[in-house]
């Protein structure tokens, strides 16, 4: 059981599903990978069609680890969602169209006041359709840089732990800034975040994949480390949606693979999930 203080004596790591809701074919891939063990965590995108149906998932299973994707990218170019909320400032977080745009160019641009506002609407509909979070993070990193803070702000008001790494892969330029606010507001967040790739190169097959997962399982530290990726189905819905569904799919097969669960046991390390985060945070503000 993860405690503050031992950390950092274990090597703890939550196995994250992105992109609840997104569609169909991922909302079957993820319910299916929580009842098999596979997973211990995964966020809701609250904007997307079938995020009803993720929501029924939860009131199927009400231990389903669930946080909230905060979303204000839509990458699909046939296949799109866009806010919550119609409000003043709001055309500044969409495309002519009144979708989210494809990427994160937008962003230093957007009404700040509207962004906070449709984001506390997407907490507050999670919420409204079942959902209890366990956490926040936030879909293609569009508020790292000029609204990184302000997903720091939403986890203390809402009193969630939060997607954050001082010391990430890519660095924005301004964790130790990002790292102090947390510390003062009372927000707990992973040591540690990383990411499996969108897409492969040619030559790197699904054993490709499965090697690099194992590889990563071993070289854990210790402390708490959240490792995400984005599973789906293969269908006919998800093969509409992106060309690159053979990589969701690999996604999907990683932790249900034997092999990836032997290092899992091997290394002896501890899965937890966002929950056990959000009762730290929550325990050291009563």
């Amino acid at each position: 059981m993860l405690t503050l203080e031992n950390r950092y004596q274990h090597r703890f790591l939550i196995v994250h599903a992105d992109d609840f809701g997104m569609c169909h074919s991922t909302n079957r891939a993820i319910v299916e990978l929580w009842e098999r063990g596979a997973i211990t965590s995964t966020t809701l995108m609250a904007n997307c069609p079938w995020a009803l149906e993720a929501a029924a998932a939860v009131s199927w299973d009400p231990q389903l680890d669930v946080g909230v994707h905060l979303t204000s990218t839509s990458e699909w170019e046939l296949y799109k969602w866009g806010p919550l909320l119609r409000q003043p400032g709001a055309e500044t977080l969409t495309d002519a169209l009144g979708y989210f745009p494809a990427d994160t160019r937008h962003m230093p641009e957007v009404d700040a006041a509207a962004l906070r506002a449709e984001l506390n609407a997407q907490i507050a509909f999670a919420k409204t359709i079942g959902i209890d979070p366990t956490h926040l993070d936030n879909h293609m990193g569009s508020l790292r840089g000029a609204h990184h803070r302000l997903l720091i702000e939403l986890g203390a008001e809402h009193g969630l732990p939060v997607r954050f790494s001082e010391y990430p892969d890519y660095a924005s330029g301004d964790e130790a800034e990002i790292a102090a606010l947390c510390r003062q507001l009372g927000v707990l967040h992973p040591d540690r975040v990383i990411g499996l790739p969108f897409t492969y190169a040619d030559e790197e097959d699904y054993g490709f994949a499965r090697e690099h997962v194992r590889s990563l399982l071993r070289d854990l530290q210790p402390g708490v480390t959240e490792l995400l990726f984005h599973p789906s189905l293969e269908t006919d819905e998800l093969k509409a949606i992106t060309d690159s569904w053979p990589y969701r799919l690999y996604d999907y097969r990683l932790f249900l693979d034997p092999e990836v669960r032997r290092v899992l046991a091997d290394e002896s390390i501890e899965l937890i999930g966002w929950r056990e985060l959000r009762e730290l945070q929550r325990a050291e503000v009563r």
